[in-house]
């Protein structure tokens, strides 16, 4: 159960990437040197419960799929057919883990996870926000010369 726990909890960031860039106003594009990206707001980060939620939903597996297979070298290891199979067991097998979690996790227990789910996800938004930094100034120093 902790193991199925810690990945919908790692998965669950794919979800919640969008739905805090969502909240973020829009920004000057104008980057001449490397830029440290602010660090999100607390209230930015959808609570798990929202989180899970849209995963029961089905909203984002796709996305976390890629994300998270993209960089594993066992799945890409694998052939066209089992990539296909394990794709589609962790669509169908996300959602149906999120709702049977939603269903049966205590109140108090989603209560308890929540500092900690808050501190992983702010640390996650940081993370993510210095990639697309790193992202964008890499590609501006390219086309610049």
């Amino acid at each position: 159960m902790v193991v199925v726990l810690g990945v919908v909890l790692a998965v669950a960031f794919g979800v919640m990437v969008p739905l805090a860039m969502a909240k973020v106003p829009d920004m000057a594009t104008t980057f001449d040197s490397p830029v440290e990206p602010d660090p999100p707001a607390e209230e930015d980060v959808p609570t798990l419960i929202e989180v899970l939620g849209l995963l029961a939903q089905g909203v984002g597996v796709g996305s976390i799929l890629a994300f998270l297979f993209e960089k594993m070298s066992w799945f890409q290891n694998l052939g066209a057919s089992a990539k296909w199979w394990l794709a589609l067991l962790v669509s169908l097998g996300l959602p149906l883990v999120a709702q049977v979690l939603l269903q049966f996790v205590p109140a108090d227990v989603w209560a308890a996870i929540e500092p900690y789910w808050r501190s992983l996800a702010l640390g996650f938004l940081t993370w993510s926000g210095g990639q697309i930094v790193h992202l964008v100034d890499k590609a501006i120093r390219a086309s610049s010369g």
